[in-house]
C-alpha cells in the first residue's frame, strides 16, 4: 500500500535520548537503589515521569510537524 503509515515518534523519541541524559541517569540510579527494597514500597514514578516528560518536551514538535 502506498498510503501505509509510518509511527515516526519512535525513532524521534530516541535520537531525543542524549539530551535528555541527565534525566535517564537519575532514573537508572532510583532503579538500583530500589532493587534492595524489601518492602516493596519505593519506587521511581517521579523519576520516570520526569524522563517521559523530557523526552515528550523534545519530540513532541518534531512529531506533530510531520503529520498531514
Amino acid at each position: 500500500m502506498a498510503d501505509e503509515v509510518v509511527d515516526l515518534r519512535p525513532e524521534i523519541e530516541e535520537k531525543c535520548k542524549p539530551q535528555c541524559s541527565k534525566v535517564i541517569a537519575e532514573y537508572e540510579a532510583c532503579k538500583e537503589r530500589i532493587k534492595s527494597d524489601t518492602t516493596g514500597e519505593a519506587h521511581c514514578t517521579g523519576q520516570y515521569l520526569d524522563l517521559f516528560a523530557c523526552i515528550d518536551k523534545c519530540a513532541m514538535p518534531k512529531v506533530f510537524s510531520t503529520l498531514k
